[in-house]
């Protein structure tokens, strides 16, 4: 977690729109790293994800339901933008990559942060592991849960953007963060249990058991986060 204060520490990242913030994780640690803001507002167009963090809403922190596709807000009106770790769940990825540089005015900040699964081993290659097999049980459900970026594939999509003095951290994650995972991973089989009936069942279920055996040899934790930082 150094490197990402280590990035944000002389921010100031005045108002800010989080695209996809679902539970407001990334929009949070704006709020505790960055040297200053005037207003940090979390959107997401699913309701679900969303509930309830309205009664984080205050007159500096907005969480609101709607499209990140297509916002309400004119061009430019924005001094940041970012997104985390909600590429991957996304169906038209660059159509949203571009709603976030219209909001965004000229010279503001734009985060990407997004988590990659290869460069990891040991616990992270738990972590990596199921990651990759939650999308593929989602996708079977019917869900939009594409497989998780690798490390060149999100710088890939950043110096895609035309973005100013591009900077790039890796860091990991905290060790409260990691015991909520240990807790998603021990929780895991019900997720298995989604698709019991299907024809791809014995396939999700090696590929469980592959994670099981990753675990009791080395535990889990999150994947390495990718902090990637430009301007318009």
């Amino acid at each position: 977690m150094d490197n990402l204060k280590k990035i944000l520490m002389d921010k100031d990242i005045g108002k800010c729109l989080d695209f996809g913030t679902r539970k407001g994780e990334f929009l949070f640690r704006l709020k505790e790293n960055v040297s200053s803001y005037k207003e940090l507002i979390g959107i997401d167009n699913n309701k679900k994800a969303i509930k309830g963090m309205d009664k984080f809403n205050s007159e500096r922190v907005k969480f609101i339901y709607m499209n990140g596709y297509d916002t309400d807000f004119p061009n430019g009106h924005y001094d940041s933008v970012s997104i985390s770790n909600t590429l991957h769940h996304l169906n038209y990825r660059d159509r949203m990559l571009k709603e976030m540089y219209r909001v965004l005015k000229k010279d503001g900040y734009f985060f990407i942060n997004e988590m990659f699964y290869d460069s990891n081993d040991g616990p992270k290659k738990t972590h990596g592991l199921m990651h990759i097999l939650e999308a593929e049980i989602d996708t079977e459900l019917g869900f939009i849960h594409n497989k998780t970026f690798t490390k060149n594939e999100i710088i890939s999509i950043a110096e895609s953007l035309n973005l100013k003095r591009l900077v790039y951290k890796e860091y990991n994650e905290s060790e409260e963060y990691n015991k909520k995972l240990y807790k998603k991973y021990k929780n895991f089989k019900n997720k298995l249990l989604k698709v019991k009936d299907s024809p791809n069942y014995s396939y999700f279920k090696y590929k469980a058991d592959e994670i099981d055996e990753n675990f009791k040899l080395y535990g889990i934790e999150r994947c390495k986060q990718l902090l990637i930082v430009g301007k318009k």
